[in-house]
């Protein structure tokens, strides 16, 4: 068996949100022994995860359940404990990764809340999609006439959860390089407020508030409807020539399309030659003529269109992951090629692994920090 970066680490995951489980999800990828201690339920607990997400986080897990007597004996013999837990649940585990990580400087703990430990929205619950909001991307997104849209998917978690996985290395080499581990905070809001490019700093230095573009920003910098569905085209000023080209407009020669100076004032007309060429084309053929010129074009791709895209089946992307049930699922799988990324092989039943974690963690792991 080929060794791989995080062999004999041993990460707790506690919470049951969807960011601890991303971020433990790449964990284990890369060797690590991850322990998921199901959460229980109770009246003042956020909405779990959907069975897609569960499908796609919790392979290669061992799952268990534990009361807060277990927590902190098994929280002892581990190298890296991740959590989003609220705070309900928190207090009822007396979890405190201060006291924690007294008895053992060596111990990281890496915390993902919608807005951090401390401050004064420390004890705040919140979902995806207030986070997004309350970070200044949902600002940004969506029609400037229209109410703000929040991304597909969870992505403020996903984000929070990919940084905690980076967080939770960095602290756990500094662990093995010197002894001492750390507690890092990560707030989600504060993970997607580093996000905003130009436009946060832009506000801090009192520049006017920026607006929604929606699909449009200008007639070369757009997205539009295509015959097979919708394509994006992203032309910088040496680019738009090409794109011209393609169209094969006469009219687009004259100085209002072909001046940069010009065009802002033109950009309706100019916009509607640009969709009259994209509709006559599926997003394959805009691509190809892209690829050919040296024109941006993208295909606005549907999830289910991705299974059989050729650049993630020939790069082993998708892992095969069978549920409880015996059921196989695809799911997405390692982010990048290079570090010996393991597939899980199943998602385990909830509290499947009780009696054998209970055994195997009664000592430090041998490969471990601990």
């Amino acid at each position: 068996m080929v060794a791989q970066p995080l062999d004999g680490i041993r990460v707790l995951e506690l919470g049951g949100g969807l960011a601890a489980a991303f971020a433990t999800h790449l964990l284990a990828g890369y060797g690590a022994e991850v322990v998921r201690v199901d959460p229980p339920a109770h009246a003042d607990a956020p909405p779990g995860m959907t069975e897609d997400q569960e499908a796609a986080l919790l392979g290669g897990k061992r799952r268990i359940d534990a009361d807060a007597a277990e927590v902190r004996r098994l929280a002892g013999v581990a190298d890296v404990i991740v959590e989003d837990l609220d705070p309900a649940t928190a207090a009822h585990l007396a979890f405190d990764p201060a006291e924690l990580r007294a008895e053992r400087e060596e111990l990281v703990v890496v915390t993902i809340s919608p807005f951090g430990r401390s401050g004064p929205d420390r004890d705040a619950g919140a979902t995806n999609a207030t986070v997004f909001a309350t970070s200044g991307m949902m600002s940004l997104t969506g029609d400037p006439e229209r109410t703000p849209l929040v991304t597909g998917g969870s992505q403020a978690l996903h984000v929070g959860g990919l940084n905690a996985f980076g967080a939770a290395l960095s602290a756990l080499f500094g662990a093995q390089l010197h002894g001492t581990g750390a507690w890092v905070d990560i707030s989600v809001q504060e993970c997607l407020a580093g996000m905003l490019e130009l436009y946060g700093p832009g506000g801090a230095y009192g520049l006017p508030p920026t607006l929604r573009f929606g699909n449009w920003h200008r007639a070369c910098w757009a997205l539009y409807p295509c015959s097979d569905g919708h394509a994006g085209v992203f032309c910088l000023e040496r680019q738009v020539p090409s794109l011209f080209a393609a169209i094969g407009d006469p009219e687009l020669d004259d100085p209002r399309f072909r001046d940069p100076l010009q065009r802002p004032d033109n950009e309706e007309e100019l916009s509607a030659s640009v969709i009259g060429f994209m509709v006559d084309h599926t997003g394959d053929d805009l691509l190809q003529i892209g690829q050919q010129r040296k024109i941006p074009f993208g295909i606005v791709r549907r999830p289910s269109e991705l299974l059989e895209a050729p650049a993630l089946r020939t790069r082993g992307f998708f892992d095969e992951v069978a549920l409880p049930d015996g059921t196989v699922v695809t799911t997405p799988g390692r982010p990048f090629l290079g570090l010996g990324w393991t597939a899980p092989d199943r998602v385990h039943r909830p509290g499947e692994d009780t009696d054998a974690v209970h055994r195997d963690w009664s000592t430090p792991a041998p490969g471990g920090v601990a």
